[in-house]
């Protein structure tokens, strides 16, 4: 059962004694009545005397018709603070003492993971978050401060705020009970008690905390090396999986591959573009925009096995091979706009910026359309039909961004692709992200030295 901090309206004007149950209190509903809760009141009983400051006096009225927009997603924080923190315990079955937010956490935990619940493989990341993960959870209390704040910082995130009160409780509580684990020789290099860390570096990364990513990531990294190496690692590959992503991510959103070109591959690689035809043919994806997609990856993937064939950039004449026809999709279907903006950062990349006089700016620009067009696109359809396409867009939008916080947001628009086609304990998936990205970053910071040093 919720319960407010306030009597209901009703029960306030008749001066009765209200179990403030929500959503109807028990004399509503034994009457009959409509049972309603004024937010004003509700944000008023906060200790926290700042929040006062979010209300001008036209909130007090009773009348909610006064309340603009803008107040209301104020308020709406601050009642789901107020809740969260001073509700009474519910008893339920979790493994710490209930609070009514606690299947919202949970709820969130899971849509970070598979949010259009399409159909998922058994073997996946995101299956095994769901099941595995989960029946751990709910009798660890550890791993379920760890869900908790997965869900909550996913909140966090979505609504592109700070952390609430709420994600740092949770924060708090996660790193003590860590902590504990790691004291006790019996559970320092248990599974759950790896798992729960991983989320502490994730969120260090996508919140730009690269102190603290980097101390989790080097435990983490130590208790691998203690527990023999990532194949030893359980929970159904799971483990293995969410720690080797932790690193992809790290060095997406840190750009912390800075080897020069002539040390990375010294070919693209093939393996994304790949995956994104076979799985078109696999999903049978809708005629349109199917056809126009697959076009254009086909081109895509003639263009890489042409630098195959010459091996490096430089021995590559792309107006020589360029071909009048080049399929770019239109702007009138969302994920065909989508890859038309990707293959136009992707084309500036390999062909040096040719027709650029700014390409740093160039890239920049079309990254951020790119995510303006993401932003407006349905999960439902890229889950659907085109997850792989998504995580290339999304890959090669971060490849081409200076800021490290768009190239976070890229990664967090596709990461619940990316935890529904990878195979946990087989990482191949996730290295051919790391490979696009990497090689595309690489050639970027080699143009944008040459061009700096023709200066």
């Amino acid at each position: 059962m919720k319960v407010m901090l306030v009597a209901c309206e009703s029960c306030r004007l008749r001066k009765r004694k209200c179990d403030r149950a929500y959503p109807t209190c028990s004399l509503c509903q034994k009457a009959g009545r409509v049972c309603s809760y004024a937010l004003y009141r509700v944000t008023e009983s906060i200790p926290d005397q700042s929040s006062k400051a979010l209300l001008t006096e036209s909130h007090h009225m009773r009348s909610s018709k006064n309340v603009t927009p803008k107040s209301w997603d104020a308020v709406e924080s601050q009642v789901y603070i107020s809740w969260a923190i001073q509700a009474p315990a519910v008893s339920d079955s979790y493994p710490i003492a209930s609070r009514w937010y606690m299947p919202r956490l949970i709820k969130h935990f899971v849509e970070c993971h598979n949010a259009t619940r399409v159909p998922i493989n058994d073997r996946s990341s995101s299956y095994k978050l769901q099941t595995t993960w989960m029946r751990g959870a709910m009798s660890d209390p550890c791993l379920f401060h760890a869900t908790l704040f997965t869900g909550s910082s996913n909140f966090d995130l979505r609504r592109g705020v700070q952390q609430s009160t709420i994600t740092l409780y949770h924060y708090n509580e996660l790193i003590k009970s860590v902590k504990k684990r790691l004291s006790d020789p019996s559970t320092a290099l248990d599974d759950r008690t790896i798992a729960a860390i991983t989320p502490l570096a994730l969120f260090a990364v996508l919140t730009g905390d690269r102190a603290s990513a980097e101390v989790h990531r080097a435990g983490l990294a130590k208790i691998v090396q203690l527990r023999g190496g990532m194949d030893k690692l359980g929970l159904e590959g799971l483990t293995a999986s969410l720690i080797y992503v932790n690193g992809v991510i790290s060095d997406i959103v840190f750009d912390t591959d800075l080897r020069p070109l002539p040390h990375c591959a010294p070919m693209p690689p093939p393996g994304l573009e790949e995956r994104v035809l076979s799985t078109l043919i696999s999903r049978s994806a809708p005629d349109i925009p199917g056809r126009s997609i697959q076009a254009l990856f086909q081109y895509i993937q003639k263009l890489k096995l042409q630098l195959l064939a010459h091996r490096s950039i430089g021995d590559w004449d792309y107006n020589a091979t360029q071909d009048d026809s080049m399929p770019l999709p239109t702007s009138d279907d969302p994920v065909c706009h989508c890859c038309s903006l990707a293959f136009r950062i992707f084309h500036a990349i390999i062909t040096g910026g040719a027709n650029t006089s700014n390409l740093a700016g160039y890239l920049d620009a079309t990254a951020s359309d790119l995510r303006d067009v993401l932003a407006l696109t349905e999960d439902d359809v890229w889950m659907r039909h085109f997850p792989v396409v998504l995580t290339w867009a999304c890959i090669t939008g971060a490849a081409a961004a200076s800021d490290s916080q768009v190239r976070a947001w890229f990664y967090f628009r596709a990461a619940a692709a990316v935890g529904m086609l990878d195979d946990a304990g087989d990482l191949s998936f996730h290295k051919d992200l790391s490979s696009h990205f990497h090689w595309l970053r690489s050639l970027r910071r080699e143009i944008l030295q040459s061009n700096q040093q023709a200066l």
